[in-house]
């Protein structure tokens, strides 16, 4: 019996270890706000659409389909006067999951 409840103790200690691993791990990792911003997005219909992406100091436009992304072009921010704004944790997750709907249909 002994011998059973060290070797619960010690995978309780090892998954213990491992979430705790993955919390900081989570915590480490930077945010999507410096990285790019989503300036639009507009539906064709399930599955398609057209998203225009600020990635540093140009705006990417893609087409957007259930099987991939296609660049259609790059442009430059500063002549198209978008400027770069720091959106909210929850904004940003409200935009991506826009576009995860529209994807899927």
């Amino acid at each position: 019996m002994s011998l059973f409840i060290q070797t619960a103790a010690a995978l309780a200690f090892v998954l213990l270890l491992i979430l705790g691993m993955a919390f900081v791990h989570k915590k480490k990792q930077p945010g999507i706000h410096g990285l790019f911003q989503l300036v639009a997005y507009h539906s064709f219909g399930p599955r398609r659409g057209v998203a225009a992406l600020r990635v540093g100091r140009e705006v990417l436009i893609l087409g957007v389909t259930n099987a991939d992304f296609k660049l259609l072009r790059v442009m430059d921010a500063d002549k198209l006067g978008v400027r770069a704004e720091e959106p909210s944790v929850s904004e940003a997750v409200l935009r991506l999951r826009k576009i995860k709907e529209d994807l899927n249909g």
